[in-house]
């Protein structure tokens, strides 16, 4: 079967063998191809496209000559454009997807968005059955709970638009809504799933201009404005209009959009400002006191296990080299120290590094901080506890 994972920022092709073992699904991955270009949310303006653009990966996935089976199955799954009132977009995207699937010799499953429950649970369930986490049940009766010493993984998962959290709490007691009930190998298992939409690395970048514009609109209209999250001495000119092409500052723009014109980002690598605005974006004060409530009035029992932190988390950490099972205060340190350095000196250390990736690592280890410790109530103690790669099990 082939499965073709649409992110926000990318899309991948993959194919999968399968075979069953007590109704629960045993897996192997034969082959994988990573689309050209960006995800296809940005065909918004040219559905058709979204569609033509996986041909490279489709043809070499169905290529006779590399693959003699038959494929029966094929299945597109996609976490991107939120449907809006009035908007056909995703719509529009996803018949163009059809389109261009059913001119190939598979069975079509379809295409569709979705939820960030269902995102959440993917995640969890694929990182325990690679670990092999998952104990199989002997008994040939009906389902049960699985047995007390039954290890599991939480999952931390961080992307363009979203990021999600899924684990099993120590207490059994949870609220209904942010459960994921699934069946593997003859055991029930609730989990504690939450996907949070518009707080993924690239729309926290982009609500963090805004307010940092918005701010210094309060006081007198600027054609430069400071950014504490991007390096020292680094400068950047953006149309304002830039910033409402997402759906997430769309949704959640309360004011009048910004006059468009032309503003100039200037880096000044404060780490303390950064996190303080970062907590604010994160709307954590919304909590008070509450002990299972996180950030943004969601709820959240308290953390517990081991969790592997994969995609923004992993790549992030990997380039500033923080992902050998560092201590919080040496990961602090590090990021302090990296977001302290010049423009200049980032430029000539990494010459072969995008600008525009360069320019956000110290942004994106600042966000994941503030998502993990301030928000998702992780402590110096429980840090430790946090695995940082990008895959499992090879």
């Amino acid at each position: 079967g082939i499965v073709i994972d649409a992110g926000s920022s990318h899309t991948s092709l993959f194919i999968y063998r399968w075979d069953k073992e007590k109704n629960t699904v045993v897996i192997n991955q034969t082959f994988s191809c990573n689309v050209q270009g960006q995800g296809i949310s940005s065909y918004a303006n040219n559905p058709p496209k979204a569609g033509a653009s996986l041909r490279e990966c489709l043809d070499k996935a169905l290529d006779p000559y590399l693959y003699h089976d038959v494929f029966t199955d094929m299945y597109v799954e996609s976490r991107i454009l939120p449907r809006e009132k009035n908007s056909s977009a995703a719509d529009q995207i996803m018949a163009g997807i059809a389109k261009t699937m059913k001119e190939y010799p598979v069975d079509f499953h379809g295409a569709r968005i979705i939820t960030g429950q269902e995102e959440g649970t993917y995640g969890w369930m694929a990182i325990n059955y690679l670990t092999d986490s998952f104990p199989k049940n002997p008994s040939k009766e009906d389902t049960q709970d699985p047995p007390e010493m039954a290890r599991t993984f939480g999952a931390l998962d961080l992307g363009g638009e979203s990021t999600q959290i899924s684990f099993i709490p120590k207490s059994s007691v949870m609220k209904q809504k942010e459960v994921s009930k699934v069946t593997l190998y003859g055991y029930n298992y609730n989990i504690y799933t939450q996907s949070y939409l518009c707080y993924g690395q690239n729309e926290m970048l982009k609500r963090l201009t805004k307010t940092l514009i918005e701010v210094r609109e309060k006081s007198h209209p600027r054609t430069q404005v400071g950014h504490p999250c991007y390096p020292r001495n680094y400068k950047e000119t953006i149309w304002l209009s830039s910033l409402h092409t997402t759906t997430c500052i769309r949704q959640n723009d309360l004011q009048t959009p910004l006059a468009d014109r032309r503003v100039t980002l200037e880096g000044k690598g404060n780490v303390k400002r950064c996190r303080v605005i970062m907590q604010k974006l994160l709307n954590i004060s919304t909590c008070s006191q509450s002990q299972d409530c996180i950030f943004d009035g969601a709820y959240e029992p308290a953390v517990s296990r081991q969790f592997f932190a994969f995609s923004g988390f992993y790549y992030n950490f990997r380039f500033l080299n923080l992902t050998s099972g560092q201590s919080l205060l040496t990961v602090s340190k590090n990021i302090r120290n990296f977001c302290r350095r010049s423009w200049q000196d980032l430029s000539s250390s990494y010459p072969e590094e995008k600008p525009e990736r360069l320019r956000s690592y110290c942004t994106n280890a600042n966000y994941i901080l503030t998502l993990l410790l301030d928000a998702y109530k992780f402590n110096e103690t429980s840090w430790n506890n946090i695995i940082f790669q990008r895959k499992v099990s090879s």
